[in-house]
């Protein structure tokens, strides 16, 4: 007999016991169910119901607290399989029940807020968004997806604060969910670009890689360098590519305080999926031109902006123009090499197009 089928007996017999006053022995059973299975909520709402009976109500609300987080935690466990198989509507279901338990619970409401951004009901995902603000003020996360709703005025760029807990959050799986989930193909892509511009000649570069994250782009590139550093915000993400070898120096900033900072140059300057998490481009291509050697090659993915300007995206990142990305680059004296339209990755199934930039200063 399973474990389950254990359980499932067991707590019969106690809830049998209970009905006919057999307090003790009830409780002595639904006792032995939390020893095989401490997140049993039928035998902790039991205990509870048994200590409240004899009067021990202290016990009681204790047991009722735990027996309600942990249904809360169900609720929001299979919401969240709802949501990766991209079924929002159960999912926001799931995540309703969880609130009618314990109402002001943050990863409900959080969850809440992606369903509907995900359906693009943004107004009533701001409004989730508002809720989850209104118990933790300032939160970066939600100060920026509300702004992505539309609901805040559009900042030029991510916050460091916003950058900083996205991708700590994602660094354990985020090779794995690049690769396998989302088809992710920005750092082939743009190895793909350097080989082409080399035409098949043998370099030795000394390459900088800004918002390295794991290192995903450094392992794609190392073929052609001498050197590579890599730059990012993320104390996370820096640890998973000091794992990988890749690079000789590893350097926690934000890309934009890096550039200006820096007192070494560079043959090649890489950004995959960096500078969506920036609306401005000025500052950064004036970092860019003080970091890059005469000659040398600015590379970099972006995803594209139908009209002009740039605009920030309900999934929180920013899309650019192309008119504008030339008139930023003109602006520092950089020449375009190529542009080229791609599919980056995958994203609830569907391919998410971008340009990857080739530029010479």
């Amino acid at each position: 007999m399973s474990t389950n089928s254990f359980i499932f007996n067991w707590i019969s017999q106690a809830e049998e016991l209970f009905n006919k006053g057999s307090l003790e022995k009830a409780d002595n059973i639904f006792a032995k169910v939390l020893k095989r299975d401490e997140k049993c909520v039928a035998a902790l709402n039991g205990r509870g119901r048994i200590s409240e009976a004899l009067g021990f109500n202290d016990r009681a609300a204790e047991f009722f607290q735990k027996a309600n987080e942990q249904e809360v935690s169900n609720y929001c466990y299979e919401a969240e399989k709802a949501s990766e198989e991209a079924s929002y509507q159960d999912a926001i279901e799931c995540y309703k029940n969880a609130l009618n338990i314990i109402d002001d619970n943050l990863d409900a409401i959080w969850g809440l807020a992606e369903c509907y951004a995900s359906i693009e009901e943004t107004k009533t995902a701001a409004r989730w968004y508002q809720r989850y603000l209104d118990l933790e003020p300032e939160e970066p996360e939600a100060m920026h997806m509300l702004s992505a709703m539309g609901a805040l005025q559009m900042p030029d760029r991510a916050s460091e604060g916003y950058i900083k807990i996205l991708f700590d959050r994602f660094a354990p799986d985020f090779d794995e969910l690049l690769k396998n989930d989302l088809d992710y193909r920005v750092p082939t892509l743009i190895s793909n670009t350097i080989e082409h511009y080399l035409n098949s000649q043998k370099a030795n570069l000394k390459i900088l890689d800004l918002g390295c994250g794991t290192g995903l782009c450094g392992e794609a590139v190392k073929k052609f360098s001498s050197r590579i550093d890599g730059v990012d915000l993320s104390v996370q993400m820096l640890k998973k590519a000091k794992q990988k070898l890749v690079y000789n120096n590893l350097i926690n900033s934000d890309v934009l305080s890096y550039l200006k900072s820096a007192n070494c140059t560079y043959d090649i300057v890489l950004a995959a999926d960096v500078f969506v998490y920036f609306g401005a481009l000025e500052a950064l291509f004036s970092g860019l031109k003080k970091v890059v050697k005469p000659r040398g090659l600015i590379l970099f993915s972006l995803e594209i902006q139908r009209g002009s300007g740039f605009s920030l995206m309900s999934s929180g990142r920013y899309s650019h123009s192309r008119p504008y990305v030339r008139k930023v680059a003109d602006q520092v004296g950089f020449t375009e090499i190529r542009v080229k339209s791609e599919t980056l990755r995958l994203e609830y199934g569907e391919p998410v197009w971008g340009d990857i930039w080739l530029y010479q200063k």
